[in-house]
C-alpha cells in the first residue's frame, strides 16, 4: 500500500501525505468506504492527540466526511483506546484518531478503527486508498460544527469499574505522558485508586520531545528521587506504556507481558492457555511460559496482527515488547493506562514488587538498532546481505535467532540478534551492523 503503514498513516505534517487536502480527500474515501462497506455512511467519531496540526487536519477530515455524507462526531482530545472504546461504546460506524503515536511532534497521521474498535482489515484499507482522489482540494469554506461526543468520559467510568476500588492505596507511581494524549486520563485514574501520583510533563511541553516511552529517563530518576514503588511512561497518543521498577531501572517489555500471562493464568483468567507475541519478542519469554504450561505463539509485527493471531488461537491476551498490550475482553488494541492497572493489580493479588514478578521471565541475551534508510529496497535484491545473515545463522545453529526488517512507520530498517550466549550475541550483532550500514 501507499499510504497505510502497519498501524495506520503517517508522516510529516505538511508534507505530500499529511496535510489539510489530503485529510479532506480521506474523509471522502473514507465515505466512500462506508457506503460501500456497511451499505451507509453513517457516524464517524473523531478524536486527536496534543499536537498542534491535529485541530486543523481534523478540521479539514470533519469536511471531506461531510462532503460525502457521512455525520463526524468530535471528541477531542484523548487518548488512542478511549477512541476505541468510544466508538464500541457509542454505536458510531467508525473512528478516526489523528495521531502519529510516539512519532516527533512535527509527524502527524490518522489510525482508523472499525464500529467494533478494531484496527481494519489490510484488504478494506486497500479499498479506502483505492478511492482517494488526491486531485481535489480542501474547499474554501466554513465548517459546519460538528457532533460532540462525551466518549472520554465515558472511557474514564468504565475503567474504574473494571479494579476493586482504592487498591492502589499507599503506592506512589511516577506517570510520564509525553505531553501527550493521557494528560487528562492517567494521572486522574491512578488518583481515583488511591495512588500518589508524581505526574510528569501533563502539557507544559512538547509531545513526545525528550519525554515519555522513548526516552524514559527522567521517569526513571524521578522514581529514585520519590521512592516511588514503579514508574510508567506512556507515548504520545497513549496506547502503549512501558514500566520503571522501585530502583528506577526499566522493566523490559516482553516481561511485562510474560508476568501479566502468568498473573491471568495462576487466577484462572488466561483463556486459551497462551500468549500471544511478535516476532521480534525475546525466545526467552516463550521458554519461560512454557515451564508453566502456558502456549507462546508468535504474529507478525503491529497490534492488529497480535489481534488476529488471539482471535485464531482463541487468546485473551497478547502484545508487542514495545509496551502494547491487547486485552481482547476488554478492548481489541492496546491501552497504556489499562495495562499500568492490570501490572499493578498483579503487584497488589502477588504481594510481590514488579521487579520480582518480571524476574520470573528470563530473557536471553539480545541486542537490537535501527539504521536510517532512504528507500525500502527489497532485502531479496541484496544478495549480499543475504549471504551475511545466513553465515550469522549458521554461528547460532539453534541457540539463537535473527530478525531483520523494515519499520512500517519510520524511514528505518531494524536488526534483533538473540541468543543464549551473549558474546556471540555480541559478536554477530556488530557484524551484520557493518554489512547493514556498508550495503543499505
Amino acid at each position: 500500500m501507499k499510504y497505510f503503514g502497519t498501524d495506520g498513516i503517517r508522516g510529516r505534517y505538511k508534507g505530500p501525505i499529511v496535510n489539510e487536502d489530503f485529510a479532506y480527500c480521506f474523509g471522502l474515501a473514507l465515505s466512500d468506504y462506508l457506503k460501500d462497506f456497511h451499505g451507509q455512511i453513517g457516524k464517524v467519531l473523531l478524536g486527536r492527540d496534543t499536537r498542534p496540526s491535529g485541530e486543523s487536519l481534523s478540521s479539514s477530515l470533519s469536511i471531506g466526511l461531510e462532503d460525502g455524507g457521512a455525520r463526524p462526531f468530535e471528541a477531542g482530545i484523548l487518548p488512542t483506546p478511549a477512541l476505541s472504546f468510544g466508538v464500541r461504546d457509542g454505536e458510531y460506524d467508525l473512528g478516526v484518531m489523528i495521531t502519529a503515536s510516539h512519532n516527533p511532534a512535527p509527524d502527524n497521521g490518522f489510525k482508523i478503527f472499525s464500529r467494533k474498535g478494531e484496527k481494519l482489515p489490510v484488504e478494506e484499507e486497500e479499498f479506502i486508498e483505492s478511492k482517494l482522489n488526491l486531485t481535489l482540494r480542501l474547499p474554501d469554506k466554513k465548517k459546519e460544527a460538528s457532533g460532540k461526543s462525551n466518549a472520554l468520559q465515558a472511557y474514564i467510568e468504565q475503567l474504574m469499574e473494571r479494579f476493586p476500588k482504592n487498591f492502589l492505596h499507599g503506592r506512589k507511581v511516577v506517570a510520564d505522558m509525553a505531553n501527550g494524549a493521557t494528560i487528562e486520563t492517567t494521572p486522574k485514574v491512578l488518583s481515583c485508586f488511591g495512588a500518589e501520583v508524581f505526574a510528569m510533563n501533563v502539557g507544559d511541553g512538547i509531545i513526545n520531545d525528550g519525554t515519555g516511552s522513548e526516552y524514559p529517563e527522567l521517569m526513571q530518576e524521578r522514581v529514585r528521587e520519590t521512592k516511588a514503588d514503579f514508574g510508567i511512561a506512556h507515548d504520545g497518543d497513549g496506547d502503549r506504556v512501558i514500566f520503571a521498577d522501585g530502583e528506577g531501572n526499566c522493566i523490559h517489555g516482553d516481561q511485562v507481558l510474560g508476568l501479566l500471562a502468568l498473573d491471568a493464568s495462576r487466577s484462572d483468567s488466561l483463556t486459551g492457555n497462551g500468549l500471544v507475541a511478535t516476532e521480534h519478542s525475546n525466545s526467552g519469554l516463550g521458554a519461560s511460559l512454557a515451564i508453566e504450561g502456558i502456549d507462546f505463539f508468535r504474529s507478525q509485527v503491529g497490534d492488529r496482527n497480535v489481534s488476529l493471531l488471539m482471535k485464531e488461537k482463541g487468546c485473551n491476551l497478547g502484545g508487542e515488547s514495545s509496551g502494547h498490550v491487547v486485552a481482547n475482553d476488554y478492548l481489541p488494541t492496546g491501552d497504556g493506562l489499562f495495562t499500568a492497572l492490570r501490572v499493578a493489580h498483579a503487584v497488589e493479588r502477588n504481594q510481590k514488587s514488579i521487579r520480582e514478578l518480571a524476574e520470573e521471565i528470563a530473557l536471553w541475551p539480545s541486542k537490537v538498532g535501527s539504521f536510517g534508510v532512504e528507500e525500502k529496497i527489497p532485502l531479496s535484491e541484496k544478495p549480499e546481505l543475504a549471504k551475511a545473515l545466513k553465515s550469522a545463522n549458521s554461528k547460532f545453529g539453534q541457540n539463537g535467532r535473527i530478525l531483520l526488517r523494515y519499520s512500517g512507520t519510520e524511514p528505518k530498517i531494524r536488526l534483533l540478534v538473540e541468543g543464549k550466549d551473549s558474546n556471540l550475541v555480541s559478536e554477530i550483532f556488530s557484524l551484520l551492523s557493518t554489512s547493514i550500514e556498508k550495503i543499505l
